[in-house]
């Protein structure tokens, strides 16, 4: 049987399309990772908004029961100040990781249009190599066809010089 002429082509068509899905599976990959990385920053935040809540509950209770002096009131207001600063810091840290889930979200789209055009170029050439099989097929068919038919005529004319 020859060789397919565009063998060389289908293999470099084979490894493009493995490619194409390792960086498809390592964009995923990231994307979750960039994911899991934004949903700790929201919950560190959720943290952070529940502990001032709590202090500035406890700091109240305090004032009101008399255990704290008005000058430690003054440091504790100017601490729950802090932490709503860190807050603030928080969001904006929440609000780099969400663009850093944007762009991780893109460069996986980009990975899947890459395979999916992979995909397409190994599955033409395949379907070129399979119909350039069926059609050596056919012709090696054919040929020994013609060759059983000129056998068949050629002992029929043996015979019919032989006269039986």
């Amino acid at each position: 049987m020859p060789k397919y002429r565009l063998q060389a082509l289908l293999q470099i068509r084979e490894r493009a399309e493995q490619e194409a899905k390792e960086e498809f599976a390592r964009a995923a990959a990231h994307l979750r990772q960039q994911e899991e990385r934004l949903q700790e920053e929201k919950d560190e935040l959720e943290r952070m908004i529940e502990d001032r809540k709590r202090r500035r509950a406890e700091y109240a209770n305090k004032l009101a029961t008399g255990q704290m002096k008005i000058t430690e009131q003054s440091a504790a207001y100017r601490y729950i100040d802090r932490l709503k600063e860190r807050e603030a810091e928080q969001r904006g840290r929440i609000d780099g990781q969400r663009e850093m889930v944007h762009e991780a979200d893109r460069a996986m789209k980009r990975a899947q249009d890459e395979l999916v055009v992979a995909t397409q170029e190994l599955k033409a050439l395949t379907k070129h190599k399979e119909s350039w099989e069926t059609k050596l097929k056919r012709e090696r068919e054919l040929k020994e066809e013609n060759t059983l038919d000129e056998i068949g005529q050629t002992m029929y004319q043996q015979r019919l010089r032989r006269g039986y």
